[in-house]
């Protein structure tokens, strides 16, 4: 919901995955995401990670990449971890039962709950 009121789009962009921008720079199977059909691809980043490739949160040059500070005033950040999250620190919360609910997304920790009553 954040992704799409923060770009304003007029179709919503799908939300298939998410990763750390770092991730997806570095990352060749990114490339096809790129030219997706399927809307676009929202890359929510932090202020000051290393953002060489971020032009704009608009398309630009026939992509459907759109670029999402996670600074926006619609997204709360004033927590004192939300400099330092990450998929490990997710991840190992989740594993501990600890409370990850202001660390991502609700839609990110159901398909965790659902990943992991598979594998057990």
């Amino acid at each position: 919901m954040f992704i799409n009121e923060a770009l304003n789009l007029p179709k919503p962009v799908r939300v298939i995955y998410v990763a750390g921008l770092d991730l997806f720079n570095r990352c060749r199977g990114m490339t096809s995401l790129r030219r997706s059909p399927l809307g676009g691809v929202a890359v929510v980043y932090r202020p000051g990670q290393d953002d060489r490739f971020i032009t704009s949160t608009h398309v630009q040059d026939g992509s459907n990449v759109f670029y999402v500070c996670a600074n926006d005033d619609d997204m709360d950040t004033s927590g004192s971890e939300s400099d330092d999250i990450s998929s490990t620190l997710i991840r190992e919360r989740y594993k501990n039962n600890q409370n990850c609910e202001h660390l991502t997304f609700k839609s990110v920790l159901d398909h965790m709950k659902i990943v992991s009553s598979k594998k057990n």
